[in-house]
């Protein structure tokens, strides 16, 4: 009999272990396997065995939605057969030697470079940073967040017109008044731009913080620029009025940039030191060989045995010239270029050499072999492993056709229509009373466009005489009459309705869904939606077919013991 369990993934020992990590398989004696047969495998997956402990680990790890069923022996065979349907992966990603491809092992590498660099940070910079209350109350201070401020703001559609809205107030017309007749947003323009809030500096966007933190009560801003649902809009805003802003309402955010800030000096300071204890020395004459050897475009060509040259030292190590080009491509993640001396000089200062200088550290650490950092890896080298096995296996080998995508548009309407549109046509007015009246006349059959001409207050670019096309993208300038037209139809009259601008009267002119056209954005998402679906059907096929070269057998009595 065969002693099961260890399964070769790939050729070396780094990567048997990654079939250990997914399975839980230790590389125990041969006697020790077949008693774990015997006793506690719940499925043999071609060479290699699921145990019940392995199933429960799996079990465990998996999101909830993965063990649903309608009992609790459909919940475990659906369970099972996600971990054997793995379990093929791992043992055809061993067969086809998925880890020397060079894309898994390119993104495994710089997992792995930068999970150890956070794990170093954490120990040496994170762990022995304090902060101070004192620290914490002058920033505060420092920064403004001892202030809340009560903005007024007058919303206007381009800078040119937000300038000249600065020119009036600046010759003394009023900001009530002008708010009132030219902001587009709704809400404060009824209040003449006051927002009715006081608002902390973190409340506020970086651009509103940059023109109104410094201001005193009654002061103008420049025009800001702001980006909302429906497009890019210049606000002037005014300090209407402040009043102490407590500690409380921002310490954590005071705490997390004081935080950040000694992140960054300890890093420094750390960076320089290991300059000084590794006291690098650059050979020119290397750095002259690589400048030399420079070809089309600044790509190094490289002589047989020139890469082993060295380029520079740094306390007992050495930095081949082989090896900073392949630092720099690790680090920039493209292909080594030289323009000059100058520009590598600068690379191996600023970029390689401090790399190096902690790698240097987390080695003499031990810090790769850190039981959570191993366990992190080990899932991450499972899951990249995965990755590569889909792309090589499945996706390159499918393509989409120009009918494909055609059909799929013709088909899926409903993923190419923009959001619908209610267009209705509205009457805003002062009083109640003859809100109602209006309302009557509109469900008598009155034009509404007429009685919108004659009787609406309402101004700005989203209004043309009342017409109001509401959706998504609007819904904000109008939130009461957005969510009310919800449930009306072509024809229905709603209102009167309370607003902060008065009472509002409208009628549903019509409710709009329009079809994108089939443009290149249209195309290009039917290829993705196509591929996709096609990706999903051959990575199905691809699994269930491994089944017929790994066979499986499912041990039915230790099944039923879990």
């Amino acid at each position: 009999m065969r002693c099961r369990g260890v399964v070769v993934w790939g050729r070396s020992a780094s990567t048997r272990l990654a079939l250990a990590a997914l399975l839980g398989y230790g590389f125990a004696g041969c006697g020790e396997q077949l008693q774990k047969t015997r006793e506690s495998v719940v499925a043999e997956v071609g060479d290699a065995v699921i145990t019940v402990a392995e199933f429960k680990a799996f079990s465990a790890r998996i999101p909830q939605g993965m063990k649903q069923g309608e009992s609790n022996e459909a919940v475990k065979r659906k369970v099972l057969k996600s971990l054997i349907d793995k379990t093929l992966l791992v043992l055809e990603g061993a067969a086809a030697e998925i880890e020397q491809d060079s894309s898994f092992k390119r993104d495994l590498a710089r997992y792995e470079r930068s999970g150890l660099m956070n794990l170093y940070v954490q120990r040496e910079v994170m762990a022995k940073i304090r902060i101070a209350p004192e620290e914490v109350q002058q920033l505060y201070r420092e920064s403004g967040r001892d202030r809340a401020l009560r903005l007024g703001g007058i919303m206007i559609e381009n800078l040119q017109e937000a300038e000249a809205i600065i020119e009036r107030l600046n010759a003394g017309e009023d900001f009530y008044a002008l708010a009132s007749d030219h902001s587009l947003h709704e809400s404060s323009a009824a209040n003449g731009g006051d927002s009715g809030i006081y608002q902390v500096r973190d409340q506020l966007s970086p651009a509103t913080v940059e023109q109104v933190l410094d201001l005193e009560i009654g002061q103008i801003s420049a025009p800001v620029r702001e980006t909302f649902e429906d497009g890019d809009y210049y606000i002037v805003y005014k300090v209407l009025d402040e009043i102490p802003a407590p500690l409380s309402a921002s310490e954590k955010v005071v705490v997390e940039e004081l935080t950040i800030r000694k992140r960054t000096e300890r890093l420094e300071t750390l960076g320089d030191s290991l300059r000084l204890a590794y006291a690098p020395k650059v050979r020119e004459e290397a750095i002259a060989l690589l400048v030399e050897r420079a070809v089309a475009y600044g790509f190094v060509a490289l002589k047989s045995g020139e890469g082993d040259k060295i380029l520079c030292t740094y306390g007992d190590r050495e930095l081949t010239l082989q090896g900073f080009l392949r630092k720099v491509e690790a680090i920039t993640e493209r292909k080594a270029r030289v323009a000059d001396g100058a520009q590598v000089t600068a690379m191996l200062h600023d970029r390689v050499l401090p790399d190096l200088f902690f790698a240097a550290e987390i080695e003499t650490a031990g810090l790769s072999r850190d039981s959570l950092f191993v366990a992190d890896l080990y899932l991450k080298r499972e899951e990249l492993a995965l990755d590569a096995l889909r792309r090589i296996e499945v996706d390159q080998h499918l393509s989409v056709s120009d009918e494909e995508i055609r059909r799929f548009y013709d088909e899926h309407p409903e993923k190419f229509t923009m959001p619908e549109t209610v267009v209705a046509i509205e009457i805003l007015v002062a009083a109640d009373t003859l809100a109602q009246r209006l309302a009557q006349a509109l469900k008598d059959g009155a034009d509404p466009g007429e009685l919108a001409i004659r009787h609406t207050l309402r101004e700005g670019a989203l209004h043309h005489d009342g017409t109001l096309n509401l959706n998504i993208y609007t819904q904000s300038f109008f939130p009461d009459i957005y969510r009310v037209v919800q449930g009306m139809q072509p024809g229905q009259v709603g209102g009167p309705l309370k607003v902060d601008a008065g009472y509002s009267v409208f009628k549903v002119i019509d409710r709009t869904k329009e079809l994108t056209p089939f443009n290149d954005e249209a195309q290009r998402r039917a290829r993705a939606y196509v591929h996709i679906d096609k990706s999903k059907r051959a990575y199905v096929k691809f699994v269930r077919d491994l089944r017929q070269k790994y066979p499986v057998k499912i041990i039915e009595e230790n099944l039923q013991k879990i």
